[in-house]
């Protein structure tokens, strides 16, 4: 499952909406997900995308348990044979919802249900929703203009994703950011992750590990690569990068794709004349998270502890780190 992307899913949507349709609904299956089954769907007259998860056994879903909120509906579905002895629940993208963003979370919410389908103990059902939920309050929030932390924070993920770029991945690039669509790592690349830490701040260079998977997960290599940013009149804004980046991807026709991803990090035009600072890379270091890298493990933990963030003091480790090219290499890239 974790091998759907946007593109992928808008194509099936694309060849659903070209069916010529009586009635109110087209399906095409995707995926199994033990018992649950997932397809793409297109919801005529209007030929609104949507993604139906069905769960086994019938019965009726109080409307007051679906999330309610803007860019998409979320609604039971009846009626219809393909779903006859189950539980099925759709999203549909509002005629005014943004079909990139739609395919964004589409693909989360896939990668989330795929997750507690295969994990023991987990109500499969309520962690859809409350994804879903998730997603709703997204949407439905006002967006304010990005903290100083998270304009670093940003800056260094598009940084990566600009070094990214500029390797045989090209604008292929893109599909490696996974931070916006929360997952584990913030850059997937081939086999291995990349989670990109930045800061601007002297002194000890403190990271926040926001999970256990982070440098914990199924994907080899894994590194944590850290960027410590310093102010400079010569050096690059924020802004200045995200439109480098657009002119690439603007190049390449994958932009949409781009502005989806600024969006849900919730970088917009807007605020832009408040990202005008101006910084310069003062260094970069990647560490490989493995052997005796301090770190939290799942094996090394007990079996009551489900979750956990900490701080990890870069400068305080003893363990080797490599520079860029020497982290591009690793995966293979030129």
């Amino acid at each position: 499952m974790s091998g759907w992307t946007e593109e992928g899913l808008a194509r099936a949507w694309r060849a659903l909406a070209r069916q010529e349709a009586a009635e109110d609904w087209r399906f095409v299956h995707l995926t199994d997900m033990g018992a649950v089954s997932v397809e793409a769907g297109c919801h005529f007259p209007l030929g609104r995308e949507a993604l139906i998860v069905s769960f086994p056994g019938s019965w009726p879903v109080n409307p007051a348990r679906l999330p309610e909120g803007k860019g998409f509906d979320v609604s039971c579905i009846e009626g219809q044979s393909v779903f006859t002895g189950k539980t099925a629940i759709a999203l549909v993208r509002r005629p005014e919802g943004s079909p990139d963003i739609f395919a964004i979370m589409v693909v989360d919410v896939l990668r989330t249900l795929d997750t507690a389908a295969n994990s023991a103990g987990r109500d499969v059902m309520e962690t859809f929703l409350e994804r879903v939920r998730e997603w709703q309050a997204f949407m439905a929030r006002t967006h304010r203009p990005l903290s100083s932390d998270a304009q670093i924070g940003l800056l260094g993920e598009l940084w990566m994703l600009r070094l990214l770029t500029d390797t045989s991945l090209g604008a292929g690039a893109l599909d490696c950011w996974q931070g916006p669509l929360r997952a584990a790592q913030d850059f997937h690349v081939r086999d291995g992750a990349i989670e990109v830490k930045s800061t601007v701040r002297t002194g000890s260079f403190l990271a926040r590990i926001n999970s256990i998977e982070q440098l914990d997960g199924d994907r080899e290599p894994n590194f944590l690569c850290a960027f410590r940013f310093e102010e400079n009149t010569d050096g690059i804004s924020l802004v200045d990068l995200v439109t480098e980046l657009r002119e690439r991807f603007g190049l390449a026709g994958v932009q949409r794709g781009f502005e989806a991803l600024l969006m849900v990090m919730g970088y917009l035009d807007e605020h832009a004349a408040l990202y005008g600072r101006t910084l310069t890379l003062k260094d970069a270091r990647a560490f490989r998270a493995e052997g005796d890298m301090p770190r939290l493990t799942r094996a090394a933990l007990p079996a009551a502890i489900r979750s956990a963030a900490y701080l990890l003091d870069l400068d305080a480790l003893e363990a080797p780190s490599i520079g860029l090219s020497e982290l591009i290499n690793e995966f293979g890239l030129d």
